[in-house]
């Protein structure tokens, strides 16, 4: 399946706002989602953010502060021209998890079970005020939840407990003067009867107290057109993950798969979005990765 091909699979309204002229926009601050160099930057921290402000990144995406002191985080930030709009929640204990994966001592599967563990209903909310504090120290607006489990998914009964707890979320973050958001995969495009789960969560939470990232590449896998969410749901969606799709499903680099990304962008531009991080969950050499998606961004001229 090429671009065009999937494109005409989004369907009309992508297509229409892909055809409008884009010479309007201001440069866009590209970022990226430093999950995609853990690997490097267990490796060397400060070595692996100069390499990405290098390639031309402005903004990054943290996973809570890396286990590390957040003072000290915002300072390498600072050194490089890099600023953090956003944090995706990882308490030290679940980011270990995330190091001993970098470093090949744990799977997936591993991270999961930590992510399992450490994400419940009852530490929702302790794990958002923790968010808060790591987020005011790194300077960072948003707190993301990022992720719902199979386990969290199981029946309507659990997702609701789970849409109330980011409504208290939210309020909180409000509260500190952030915003809280949720972060989506595919199985958030599932149903409980004729409600996608989705929706529910979207319909379920307060517009005043609870935001959204999408990820281009998860909706996109689960057969869904991201424009019409960033229509129906206009003012919702205030990142997004820019992830690009090989034909046989798997992550590219941005620019390498078949997502239609400037019409994408486009249309999350005018739903409201303000953040776009590039991201590749899995690959051998990251940087070269996030470099060749920012070269294809630059291109766009958008």
């Amino acid at each position: 399946m090429d671009r065009r091909t999937f494109g005409k699979l989004l369907g009309a309204g992508a297509m229409g706002v892909a055809s409008l002229a884009e010479a309007a926009w201001p440069a866009q601050p590209w970022g990226v989602q430093l999950f995609t160099v853990l690997e490097p930057l267990e490796r060397d921290f400060d070595g692996a953010l100069r390499e990405v402000a290098a390639i031309g990144y402005k903004e990054v995406e943290t996973i809570g502060s890396f286990g590390r002191d957040p003072a000290a985080v915002r300072a390498t930030f600072e050194k490089y021209g890099l600023r953090s709009p956003s944090q995706h929640l990882a308490p030290p204990s679940l980011y270990a998890a995330f190091s001993a994966w970098a470093r090949r001592e744990t799977t997936t599967e591993g991270v999961r079970a930590a992510y399992s563990a450490a994400f419940t209903p009852q530490t929702v909310m302790p794990l958002v005020e923790q968010a808060v504090v790591s987020a005011k120290a790194l300077g960072q607006t948003y707190v993301i939840w990022p992720i719902l489990l199979e386990a969290h998914l199981a029946d309507r009964a659990r997702l609701d407990t789970f849409i109330a707890l980011f409504n208290q979320a939210g309020a909180l973050c409000r509260r500190e003067g952030l915003v809280f958001a949720f972060h989506n995969h595919d199985r958030e495009f599932r149903r409980f009867g004729d409600d996608v789960i989705l929706d529910l969560i979207l319909k379920g939470t307060d517009p005043a107290l609870v935001k959204f990232e999408l990820d281009f590449y998860w909706a996109s896998k689960a057969g869904v057109d991201p424009v019409a969410y960033f229509t129906r749901y206009a003012d919702r969606f205030r990142a997004c993950h820019v992830k690009d799709m090989k034909p046989d499903r798997d992550f590219a680099a941005v620019g390498d798969g078949v997502l239609p990304i400037a019409a994408l962008i486009s249309a999350a531009r005018r739903s409201g979005v303000r953040h776009f991080y590039v991201e590749y969950d899995r690959s051998n050499d990251p940087l070269a990765e996030i470099r060749k998606s920012y070269g294809y961004l630059q291109r766009l001229r958008i």
